[in-house]
């Protein structure tokens, strides 16, 4: 796709104008133009990553104003000041990314589809897909950082995360970015398996990182204070998590996800035909199930379940 580029950041709204100065993106390529941005060789106007200052200009190290055709100037944008007017920086959908299947006005994995060039392609949380510039303050928020919704549930909800990610907000903790994915190979260290929208089968995101340093079972330690637990994953059995709980469901209640469990309890399917229910973890030949016989600590497949169990920590029946 061409990217495209714009001459007349004076007609941007100051919350506009602040957004573009402070993306600094990852993994999107940035449309800064060879010669765009004025420069100093240090301090407050040096040049953005990826670019070095030569003769007062910024410049990708393979060109300069000693390699520019005469013509050059009809397809820049002028020159400016870093500290006073910033260069636009317009999103790039992901390369060599296919399209999902069912694909409405936008594909948030490929972030291609909004007619905007800075909008990204996002969910908002009654599952519609949105096309809407990020939010400004505390602009860019990465990967699992903490991030923020504006407009909840209307067609303009946004937030502060990079194009790629959505910010979720689970209950008792603050909302972090989650990367949309389709597929595990996606996902670095854990599964593309939780739903934006949970309950509803919908666009999926990376869950959050495999923790197997963390306790799941009594006194449930390794992820700090707070709300975050140790949990069994229900996903991929082998691995445990530190996370929000999605409920707070007790001992032998139904459930979909060990994370709607009260810490300390796993979301089982017994291979039985019956529902899943939250049930106690325990150590695999220990005495930390209610009758005290390492029996009793059954190996954990997952929900729904799996072939491989956790060699650690099992549940209580």
């Amino acid at each position: 796709m061409a990217s495209r580029r714009w001459s007349i950041p004076g007609l941007l709204s100051p919350l506009l104008v602040m957004l573009l100065g402070a993306f600094e993106l990852a993994c999107y390529k940035p449309n800064i133009l060879d010669g765009g941005l004025k420069c100093a060789d240090a301090g407050a106007k040096a040049c953005p990553e990826g670019f070095t200052c030569k003769s007062g200009l910024c410049y990708r190290p393979d060109a300069g104003p000693e390699s520019r055709p005469p013509d050059a100037a009809m397809d820049m944008v002028d020159a400016r000041d870093a500290t006073d007017t910033p260069v636009v920086v317009c999103f790039e959908p992901l390369p060599n990314c296919p399209p999902g299947p069912g694909t409405g006005m936008c594909d948030p994995v490929c972030q291609s589809g909004c007619s905007g060039c800075l909008d990204k392609c996002s969910i908002n949380t009654m599952g519609a897909l949105t096309c809407n510039p990020p939010t400004a303050t505390n602009y860019p928020r990465t990967l699992m950082q903490s991030c923020s919704v504006d407009s909840e549930g209307l067609r303009q909800q946004t937030d502060n995360c990079e194009p790629g990610l959505v910010c979720i907000v689970a209950q008792s903790c603050l909302g972090r970015c989650f990367k949309f994915c389709r597929s595990d190979a996606e996902c670095t260290n854990t599964t593309c398996t939780r739903e934006v929208i949970p309950m509803q089968g919908g666009q999926k995101v990376c869950d959050v990182p495999f923790n197997d340093n963390c306790i799941p079972s009594v006194g449930n330690t390794g992820c700090g204070t707070g709300a975050m637990a140790c949990y069994l994953s229900s996903a991929s059995p082998q691995h445990t998590f530190c996370d929000c709980p999605f409920g707070a469901t007790p001992s032998n209640g139904l459930c979909t996800h060990t994370r709607d469990c009260v810490k300390g309890l796993a979301c089982v399917d017994r291979g039985t035909g019956e529902p899943a229910t939250c049930l106690q973890v325990c150590r695999l030949n220990s005495m930390e199930c209610p009758s005290g016989l390492p029996a009793s600590c059954r190996q954990y497949y997952g929900n729904p379940r799996g072939t491989m169990p956790h060699p650690t920590f099992g549940y209580c029946y």
